[in-house]
């Protein structure tokens, strides 16, 4: 028979395998940190389930994992962590969490089928997670279509980027903003990766930018891509990408992965509509939240 315990720094580094490796580190200060819950299940006194999670803001809690051991699935355990995590921050005077995850796992049916059974709100897409390889990418038929850059515009590095260029989109943003609160390239440049991160001039003005992350020593993440609302239609965006795909191809690193937050429709068709048979993987990352 399986018990459910809150979790203490005595007993919590058991179960550190069972959630993400971002998340290990809160599993060291749950004496120290009363924001963080940590449940975990036994069975027989060996660890077999966890659920850990955080107040963020007043009264609101992220759910950041939920694991049940291989063996032991099907068994009501992760229905029981759910409620049990529920019944435990509700007495703590939270009143909303919020949990979030990503399809394409071998565990997501079972995910959802948990949320469902403790009535959370039906999960709704946020972003969609595209993999692949960019050889396999470059290799799309409509990318040619618009390999050839008119002589007004040039792809530079975006490290070389100028100070007064900077200056001009800055004050651009406060008077007349064109950029997408979430696509200003500023908010992106810690560690990117000047191998690929590129931008794009137009008649001596930057209009277009791909600033990108290296996670892995073979992957890179395109983090933030915008080409300015008149040029879109012309497909400027897609040489940005293709550019950004030989110089990598170049360097010998194969996989590349991105996200499309879910309101961008536009950007999140173009994948639809002409991305997918290229990619490895199209995931989605959803959300769900439960008022208690």
């Amino acid at each position: 028979m399986y018990e459910l315990n809150i979790l203490d720094n005595s007993t919590a580094s058991a179960y550190e395998w069972m959630t993400f490796p971002s998340y290990k580190y809160l599993l060291h200060i749950l004496d120290t940190d009363n924001t963080i819950v940590a449940i975990g299940a036994t069975n027989n006194q060996q660890p077999v389930g966890l659920v850990l999670a955080q107040m963020v803001q007043d009264r609101i809690v992220v759910i950041f994992s939920i694991f049940v051991a291989i063996e032991e699935r099907n068994k009501g355990i992760g229905t029981a962590l759910l409620t049990r995590i529920q019944a435990e921050l509700q007495d703590r005077g939270c009143k909303i969490l919020q949990l979030n995850y990503t399809t394409g796992k071998p565990t997501t049916v079972a995910l959802e089928r948990v949320i469902e059974k403790c009535n959370w709100t039906p999960p709704e897409t946020r972003t969609l997670v595209c993999k692949g390889e960019a050889k396999r990418i470059i290799e799309a038929n409509w990318i040619r279509r618009y390999s050839r850059l008119p002589s007004s515009y040039s792809i530079f590095p975006w490290e070389e980027i100028t100070p007064e260029e900077r200056q001009i989109i800055q004050q651009q943003q406060q008077t007349q903003p064109w950029i997408p609160e979430d696509l200003v390239p500023f908010k992106y440049e810690d560690n990117l990766e000047p191998l690929n991160s590129i931008g794009l001039r137009y008649q001596g003005q930057v209009v277009g930018w791909l600033i990108n992350h290296r996670i892995a020593p073979h992957t890179i993440r395109y983090t933030c891509s915008f080409v300015r609302e008149d040029l879109q239609k012309m497909g400027r965006i897609i040489i940005l990408y293709a550019e950004a795909c030989e110089r990598q191809i170049k360097a010998n690193i194969p996989n590349a992965i991105w996200t499309v937050p879910s309101f961008h429709q536009s950007m999140v068709s173009f994948v639809k509509n002409h991305w997918l048979p290229y990619l490895n993987a199209v995931e989605e990352s959803r959300g769900t939240l439960k008022l208690i």
